[in-house]
């Protein structure tokens, strides 16, 4: 089996950190079918989760809070308040635009909690997912006038619940600043009032900001050091 071939399957700051070593240590045994399905499975952990996080989470959150923000601002200043869900038909793309960030944002942060194949991760990952995609659909479909109120609000709370329930695995791996913001941030889109959507851009806003800090904190520790314990 040809080591070097999956070596390089590694991303390239682990390769330059880790490669030289990792490539004399096996060749110093017979590398055998095990092994490969190993350096594959390392392979695919290297990528999902590198020691210094990827900009795209704390920029998405950034974006996605901004945008809620606005949104709620919009619907604030409106001198009768929209039924519930809330949405008005004029800001209702800019909510789907807010909405793929956040999906983008919660991703980020899944991949934080931990190994997704393990039966809670399964579960965040499964409600984060479909409930972020459902959400982004009604939102398209509303846009259309294709569907009302009441299938968006059904959305919108499993995806919430779904980024309550990341929130929870990055508790149980020490994590505790970004989990905390997961759980109370979207537990207040569940509340039947326009100003809670504003409280929700700014617990996006937030996010970002401690996912930016966060991943500054990891640049100054060499090698990454002091990334949350995954149990």
């Amino acid at each position: 089996m040809r080591v070097n071939a999956l070596l390089r399957l590694y991303p390239s700051s682990w390769r330059a950190r880790y490669g030289e070593e990792m490539e004399a240590l096996l060749e110093q045994r017979r590398v055998d079918r095990r092994d490969g399905v190993d350096l594959l499975r390392g392979a695919l952990d290297a990528w999902l989760h590198p020691p210094v996080p990827s900009v795209v989470p704390f920029a998405a959150a950034l974006a996605g809070g901004g945008v809620w923000t606005v949104v709620a601002t919009a619907i604030l200043v409106q001198p009768v308040p929209p039924d519930w869900p809330g949405y008005l038909l004029e800001i209702t793309p800019l909510a789907f635009v807010g909405a793929i960030c956040l999906f983008v944002a919660v991703a980020g942060c899944l991949l934080r909690a931990g190994e997704p194949w393990r039966r809670p991760d399964a579960l965040a990952a499964l409600l984060a997912v479909s409930g972020y995609s459902a959400w982004i659909a009604a939102l398209g479909a509303t846009v259309a006038g294709a569907i009302g109120g009441a299938p968006l609000a059904a959305a919108q709370a499993v995806a919430m619940i779904g980024t309550v329930f990341v929130g929870l695995g990055l508790i149980r791996r020490r994590d505790e600043p970004i989990g905390l913001l997961l759980i109370a941030t979207p537990v207040t889109m569940l509340v039947p009032s326009t100003g809670s959507w504003l409280v929700f851009g700014f617990g996006w806003t937030a996010i970002g900001i401690a996912l930016l800090v966060d991943r500054a904190g990891r640049l100054e520790t060499p090698g990454g050091v002091g990334r949350p314990e995954r149990a």
